[in-house]
């Protein structure tokens, strides 16, 4: 589901949107050349980074970069350094893989609001927008989540 009609259901969400759009080369999508920690200083605990990986065979793999103290505590472990697929509970893995492809060839970020896909985590809501990131302006090759807790069913 694309992010864009869900930018406004938490200031986290709004606050990377424009932060990125006003990095952003005109007609180009923001890389993490242009991403300032310094200024998102309080948005880092609640940011994550997962590299995109392509595969000779043009599969796609994503390896996590970095993850934010506040994502580590809802997912329940660090996945900094691990593929996506080695971390996430196997029954969620192609749902979520899916979802991060459609960024990657869409340009667009991805919403997704469910259960924390990690083993042990069923019970911990979240809702978070991945942007995506291209160091040339035109590849992806980063994805940048922004997380936020929610206290609703999903």
């Amino acid at each position: 589901m694309t992010g864009w009609a869900h930018i406004d259901e938490h200031p986290r969400f709004r606050r990377v949107a424009d932060y990125l759009r006003s990095k952003a080369p005109p007609g180009k999508l923001p890389g993490r050349q242009h991403i300032d920690p310094i200024e998102l200083a309080e948005l880092l605990p609640w940011i994550m980074l997962i590299d995109v990986i392509r595969q000779p065979d043009a599969k796609l793999r994503y390896r996590i970069r970095l993850v934010g103290t506040e994502v580590v505590k809802t997912q329940g472990s660090d996945g900094t350094g691990k593929y996506v697929e080695d971390v996430l509970d196997k029954a969620e893995v192609a749902a979520i893989l899916e979802g991060y492809g459609h960024i990657v060839r869409s340009h667009e970020p991805g919403y997704r609001r469910g259960i924390v896909a990690t083993v042990g985590r069923e019970h911990v809501l979240y809702r978070r927008i991945a942007f995506p990131l291209a160091r040339d302006g035109e590849h992806v090759d980063m994805l940048m989540f922004v997380f936020a807790p929610d206290q609703k069913d999903p």
